[in-house]
């Protein structure tokens, strides 16, 4: 209990006093006694009364969330419309009764909040923001604005609007605000990355018109955003064909993934062949070179020897003869590999014979 209202509860139990001595004065009265000690209770409970009426309501008590405005209706400056210039602030303060006039503002942090659910914000039933993007959908945003009225301005804000402040100036500023920025947007940024810009920009344009109207702006939040429902069906078919195309570009990338490995395989193969035919031939160019190099060594071996006994080539083709053989027949004029004469001159010294014939020659005209 504040001390206004301890004043206020004293006052009336001098009303009670002042009832109760009138009573009893009364009753005296009409027993033929004296009225005197209900007379003196009544008055007693008068002066009780009025003193401590008078007291209490001279008295404005102002809790340290508040603020006063008084308005003084005799004597008053019409320059500030009879109000006091300076709003009485926290604490205990004395005012004349029935001429000052005190009215109570709270400087508490208000939530003033749209919302399309019913009886979830000050006005029943859908009190959402009906917006427009910038694409021609129609979307509805739930808005919550906390403010508080400025001890300073508290004068200004009961001229202008007394406890109107909400429905007159708060309610229509943000609407209006929500309206004007979220038509620049289109409807994807509402639900995506933008949606904090665009908060922060309604924000922005409220709070510039607070101060001036007596208000402070403390914050400004886009609660729920409702879209169509054609857009929501919209959105619903963009999902799946997105998802489709995923699906799509999942597969063809797992199909490259295994085009590409058999093709590094068959790379991989084909450079494995290639290695073993180079090996392969290089294998079979040093199997030639060295029996081209046996060859060689041989030839020399035997060049030398047929250099030092030229009658060599013709004993090693006599020895290849058959044993039985005793008369060989040459052409004499074949080309041989030795002198045919010097067989012939030798021919005493083996069995064997041999004999030169001529070529038979051909007639003329044949």
């Amino acid at each position: 209990m504040d001390l206004s209202s301890l004043l206020g509860f004293i006052s009336i139990g001098g009303v009670v006093l002042l009832l109760a001595g009138v009573a009893i004065a009364i009753s005296n009265a009409s027993q033929n006694r004296k009225p005197q000690p209900g007379i003196t209770l009544a008055v007693i409970g008068l002066v009780i009364s009025v003193i401590f009426f008078i007291v209490s309501s001279g008295l404005v008590l102002v809790s340290a969330t508040q603020v006063a405005v008084v308005f003084q209706s005799v004597g008053g400056d019409p320059a500030n419309n009879s109000l006091w210039p300076t709003p009485l602030g926290p604490g205990v303060h004395v005012i004349v009764p029935i001429i000052n006039q005190p009215f109570i503002y709270s400087t508490e942090i208000r939530n003033y909040t749209m919302s399309k659910t019913a009886n979830e914000g000050q006005v029943s039933g859908d009190d959402s923001v009906a917006v427009r993007t910038k694409d021609g959908q129609q979307v509805y945003i739930d808005v919550s604005v906390l403010y508080a009225i400025d001890p300073q301005k508290a004068n200004f804000v009961h001229l202008k609007f007394q406890n109107r402040f909400e429905m007159d100036f708060v309610r229509p500023t943000v609407r209006a605000a929500v309206r004007d920025i979220s038509s620049n947007y289109n409807v994807e940024d509402m639900y995506g990355e933008k949606r904090s810009e665009i908060q922060t920009q309604i924000k922005e344009l409220s709070a510039a018109k607070f101060p001036e109207n007596g208000l402070i702006l403390k914050d400004l939040l886009l609660r729920n955003i409702t879209f169509s429902d054609e857009f929501i069906k919209a959105v619903e078919q963009k999902q799946v064909a997105q998802q489709q195309a995923e699906q799509a570009k999942q597969e063809a990338d797992r199909n490259r993934t295994i085009a590409q490995g058999e093709a590094d395989a068959n790379v991989t193969r084909a450079k494995g062949q290639a290695n073993a035919a180079v090996a392969q031939a290089q294998g079979d160019a040093q199997a030639i070179e060295l029996r081209a190099g046996a060859d060689a060594k041989a030839l020399a071996l035997i060049n030398e020897q047929i250099s030092k006994n030229p009658a060599l080539i013709q004993w090693r083709y006599i020895e290849k003869l058959a044993g039985d053989i005793h008369l060989i027949l040459l052409p004499s004029n074949s080309p041989f590999l030795f002198d045919p004469n010097a067989l012939i001159n030798q021919g005493g010294q083996g069995s064997t014979t041999v004999q030169a014939t001529p070529q038979p020659t051909k007639a003329a005209g044949q």
